[in-house]
């Protein structure tokens, strides 16, 4: 590959724009590289090839000034990470709402969207929330509106911190607007332990970068794509508490690929449904038999982690707060509790798709077979599905 899609010749382009070279260390290259000459080789668009160019280039810019960001301010390096809260799951199951709804807590930390946009220099106390980032981020959300149908996203919502992953080029999110086979197997193939251990140490640094120079510090998380490497997430963060949501893969997939195929028709002429249900399938597949394994070997993971049915959520998403804190010894203080009982009431489901519009899809639209779908995920539905294990 030459040329300005040439993973050298946008490195040299990150430190020109830039003026630093210093990119710490890791397989970035490598993993950019497979995921560029991948993606050019799927039918992508014109327009969509200058966005994953912008893509990478951004991100390797970001990379640069994070790093030296850190080796200017020592804070950075000094700062514990304790605690963690962190949600994973199949995505569409849940995981946003409740990331959102644990957030709301006047003591928690997540990293906002507006943030995790531009993250260099690190966010301040004093203009956390007046900071000219947040305005240029809510800018760039408006122009696509569209998203909220499916999503919900704002610049000071909470964002997904597998966002951290893309500084290694290990993010699942790639996948959502690129069709790039060979980049997803790298990142979840068995053998991709070593190269997801140096992306989480990267997600860690990543905390301390955002700590730094704000007050609060108790961390809530949440990626669906910590499905695939718990045991990689559980190495970076041993005494966090992992919350696991669970809703049924008959459901979440069909609303997974059609979010998926909504990303990818900004950057291919035609989005081959079939290949996205193909796709989502077996990466949530592998990924949620690959954490029910990990569960099964080590029983004392369990007692870290707190498992949330989707329709308890729903039903009684208090419950779940008060039930995640117990577990970790943890008490709710009433403005927690106040503010969560209002962040609920302003988004119920009802009254954003009121606002934004709803959801419509179809698993046979994108060619997912239930009987499939319930033979890949036999297990899991069996012990967190049909078997309604959890009240």
């Amino acid at each position: 590959m030459t040329g300005a899609f040439d993973i050298d010749h946008l490195i040299t382009e990150a430190r020109a724009s830039t003026g630093l070279s210093d990119f710490g260390p890791g397989a970035f290259r490598e993993n950019a590289a497979v995921l560029i000459e991948d993606t050019l080789g799927s039918g992508i668009s014109p327009s969509g090839a200058q966005t994953l160019r912008r893509t990478v280039l951004g991100t390797l810019s970001n990379r640069l000034r994070i790093r030296a960001d850190r080796a200017s301010d020592p804070a950075i390096a000094a700062q514990e990470i304790r605690r963690p809260i962190i949600v994973l799951g199949l995505p569409r199951s849940g995981t946003t709402f409740l990331h959102s709804l644990l957030s709301q807590d006047p003591q928690a930390r997540s990293p906002l969207q507006w943030e995790m946009s531009r993250p260099s220099p690190p966010p301040t106390e004093g203009t956390y929330r007046t900071d000219p980032r947040i305005e240029l981020s809510r800018q760039e959300m408006a122009a696509d509106s569209e998203t909220l149908r499916f999503h919900m996203q704002d610049a000071e919502l909470p964002a997904e911190c597998g966002g951290f992953l893309r500084y290694e080029f290990v993010s699942t999110g790639n996948f959502a607007f690129y069709r790039a086979p060979n980049y997803l197997e790298r990142i979840i193939a068995d053998d991709a332990s070593p190269r997801m251990r140096t992306a989480y140490r990267l997600h860690r640094a990543m905390l301390q970068h955002h700590q730094a120079h704000t007050d609060r510090k108790a961390w809530v998380l949440k990626s669906p794509q910590h499905t695939a490497h718990v045991a990689e997430l559980v190495a970076t963060y041993p005494d966090a508490t992992l919350v696991i949501t669970h809703r049924d893969p008959l459901q979440t997939l069909p609303s997974l690929a059609s979010l998926v195929s909504h990303f990818r028709s900004r950057n291919y002429d035609v989005v081959d449904k079939h290949e996205v249900g193909a796709a989502v399938l077996d990466l949530w597949s592998r990924a949620m038999n690959r954490t029910q394994r990990l569960r099964e070997a080590d029983p004392t993971l369990s007692s870290r982690i707190v498992d949330v049915a989707y329709r308890e959520l729903v039903r009684s998403p208090m419950q779940v707060v008060e039930r995640i804190h117990q577990a970790r010894g943890d008490a709710l203080s009433d403005e927690a509790v106040a503010a969560m009982t209002r962040w609920i009431e302003e988004n119920r489901q009802d009254k954003w798709q009121a606002k934004h519009g709803s959801h419509v899809y179809s698993g046979a639209e994108f060619g997912l077979d239930p009987r499939e779908m319930e033979e890949r995920f036999a297990d899991y539905r069996a012990r967190w599905i049909a078997a309604e294990a959890i009240a």
